[in-house]
């Protein structure tokens, strides 16, 4: 277990009793969750499909949502290994101390340069109480006790809301807090939706848009290609509602699935597009690459084409020879490099 933090929190698990809520998100992995296996009244709340999935598969009850449902009776403990985005922290701090009774006890851990003591202290604040941070193999890590009188709320910015973003003078998009990349045109997206037409001259019928977040090229394809049918899929519970409220509202012939690296769909596509997420949590995942090609190659269908857009540092072409017979580097800018495969 690499990651300093994640092992704080699993010894407070393990060495704790009564009925507990973990709360998970993307730096949580399925051995994690293996390890916590035979902790009873463990309950593992998470908004990726992945995790849910992997916690079931541990015999650890799961529930899939963005971290809304509840409240929970008879809590004792809620855990929770900070996330990145700040609003999901503060908005999981409220809710975890609104759903504690007096005397229930919030973890949180972390590192210092992710705001994990400032959140502890605010955490504190909010509680009523005090914190002692612990330090432990350069990860921090603090239990707060919820008092009778609860503080005021930290500001969340309404994460449990959809709300539109400008993304462009012509481009309102829905999306929210908790998405990768929520508020922004993400440059990598831009630069793949310039070559769509270079890539393909005459355009295709069934598009699938694999780790779709917010819908950003399902949006912007779907302009160029009426007449299409799209398939957007995402592990993030949150991403595919702010997606699938975007195809709504561009009138857009498709829908939006849960899926893990569309690992639920079987049918054949003509285009793959994807800016893939080659991150998980904190850390850089090799395996990660690897997944969304092997996910490109079983759903392309015969004369298809995936396009990948991927930072200049990640050599995706050269993982990409061994599963398609073409792999060409179709364009390139000073960040960015797009990459076509086809079976």
């Amino acid at each position: 277990m690499k990651d300093a933090a994640a092992r704080q929190l699993l010894q407070y698990v393990t060495a704790t009793q009564g009925p507990a809520l973990w709360c998970a998100d993307e730096q949580i992995d399925a051995g994690l969750l293996a390890a916590a296996s035979q902790r009873a009244g463990l309950l593992v709340q998470t908004n990726r499909c992945d995790i849910a999935a992997a916690a079931t598969v541990h015999g650890i009850a799961a529930t899939l949502s963005d971290f809304d449902t509840g409240p929970h009776t008879d809590l004792q403990h809620v855990v929770f290994r900070i996330a990145k985005e700040k609003a999901l922290v503060h908005y999981i701090i409220n809710r975890a101390l609104e759903w504690l009774p007096v005397g229930g006890k919030l973890f949180l851990s972390g590192y210092k340069n992710e705001g994990i003591k400032t959140y502890l202290e605010k955490a504190a604040v909010r509680a009523g109480g005090e914190c002692i941070i612990e330090r432990d193999s350069g990860a921090f890590s603090g239990v707060i006790e919820r008092r009778a009188q609860l503080g005021a709320p930290l500001p969340d910015q309404d994460y449990a809301t959809l709300r539109q973003v400008q993304l462009d003078t012509d481009l309102t998009l829905w999306s929210k807090p908790g998405i990768f990349g929520w508020q922004k045109r993400d440059a990598g997206s831009s630069f793949l939706i310039d070559q769509l037409d270079k890539v393909w001259p005459t355009a295709p019928r069934r598009v699938l848009d694999l780790g779709c977040g917010y819908g950003y090229l399902t949006v912007l394809a779907a302009r160029r290609w009426p007449l299409a049918e799209f398939t957007a899929t995402d592990n993030n519970i949150a991403a595919v509602t702010a997606c699938a409220e975007n195809i709504r509202q561009q009138t857009i012939n498709g829908n939006a699935l849960v899926a893990d690296c569309a690992a639920t769909l079987d049918e054949p596509f003509d285009a793959i597009l994807c800016n893939p997420p080659f991150h998980q949590g904190f850390d850089v995942e090799d395996e990660l690459t690897m997944r969304f090609l092997q996910a490109a190659r079983r759903l392309l269908g015969r004369g298809g084409c995936a396009l990948f857009v991927v930072n200049q540092f990640i050599p995706l072409e050269q993982k990409a020879a061994g599963l398609f017979k073409k792999v060409d580097i179709v364009a390139r800018n000073r960040s960015f490099k797009l990459i076509a495969v086809e079976r």
